[in-house]
């Protein structure tokens, strides 16, 4: 069998049921998106990985080496958002051609930098390797999170609402535009440099409003399915509720290609999240002196996943966000 048969999420599963672990230190395994390992007393480790290829997560020829530092680290620190943690420390591995200038890792590095100190986080370590042709890059990040604040995937039951931060479709609407050389700033900057909700999830983890969280990575289709899939239930997502932002609409002027870029686009970075019924009106109240805005977009049913029209007609959910090994 060929990966472009298996696909992502089954190569996720086989590596999840291979490197099952029997250390009673492991609290959580491969599968969701942070590692976590019991730390000091009432804290766990928590650590997560992305990987980024050239030419299939960016391309040099409209992204600057400075912005590439600084996505590499915030899309890490996503995973540690969604899980309400803190992060503490990085590990950078990058292999480059030997074409490649001094200048431009230097610019990169810089961006590196740049990102781990506005989140107060140390780089601590890492690896360089020669490439024959792509850039690519590897980060690592470790941090901390009190064991009875953990989110997780799993822990969404049926009733329960479901909310997202920010807008959605920004960053599929921001590459788009730079492969089409166009240009809008905000669309492009949030597609190049997204900032990770690293105070909205601990914000949401501290005070016990989120019952599941997930970033919102390969996009929404595919990672509400994620939290439907761990914790065993299903939800309805109302179309008329997705955030769509003012520059999108002003940029796409097509309802159903906004609606499109929200559900399928990815690299958003936002989070999803949800809330028992009874805690909502509690969550808008103390939410009101945040800067990022929440919505909510839908409500966790007992089974199936769909989107539900303006007129309540209910439609399956089929179509998954971003896949690596789809053929």
């Amino acid at each position: 069998m060929k990966l472009s048969q298996l696909g992502e999420f089954g190569l996720i599963k086989n590596a999840r049921d291979i490197f099952k672990s029997l250390n009673e230190n492991i609290v959580v395994e491969i599968g969701d998106d942070c590692a976590a390992i019991k730390l000091r007393k009432g804290f766990l480790l928590i650590a997560t990985t992305d990987a980024l290829v050239e030419g299939i997560h960016f391309n040099l020829d409209y992204t600057k080496p400075y912005q590439l530092g600084i996505k590499s680290i915030n899309i890490n620190l996503s995973d540690i958002a969604a899980m309400g943690g803190i992060p503490l420390y990085v590990l950078l591995s990058i292999a480059v051609p030997q074409n490649f200038s001094v200048k431009f890792i230097n610019e990169f590095l810089m961006g590196v930098k740049e990102g781990a100190q506005r989140y107060k986080v140390s780089v601590i370590g890492g690896n360089v390797s020669s490439s024959k042709n792509e850039f690519s890059i590897n980060i690592t990040i470790l941090g901390e999170v009190e064991k009875k604040y953990m989110l997780l995937r799993k822990g969404a039951k049926a009733g329960d609402k479901i909310f997202v931060t920010g807008y959605l479709g920004n960053s599929a609407a921001g590459m788009k535009i730079l492969k089409s050389g166009q240009w809008q700033k905000k669309l492009i900057e949030r597609h190049l440099m997204p900032s990770p909700r690293l105070t909205e999830g601990r914000f949401l983890a501290v005070r016990g409003l989120a019952t599941s969280m997930i970033d919102i990575s390969d996009g929404l289709a595919s990672d509400i399915r994620r939290i439907c899939e761990e914790s065993n239930v299903g939800a309805n997502i109302f179309i008329k509720n997705i955030p769509i932002s003012r520059e999108l609409k002003s940029e796409i002027r097509n309802p159903k290609s906004e609606i499109n870029l929200a559900l399928y686009g990815g690299e958003d970075y936002e989070l999803l999240f949800t809330v028992k019924p009874e805690n909502v009106r509690k969550l808008k109240s103390l939410w009101k002196n945040m800067k990022t805005p929440i919505t909510m977009i839908g409500e966790i049913t007992k089974r199936g996943i769909n989107l539900v029209n303006t007129d309540g007609k209910a439609i399956p959910l089929t179509k998954e966000g971003y896949n690596h090994f789809k053929g």
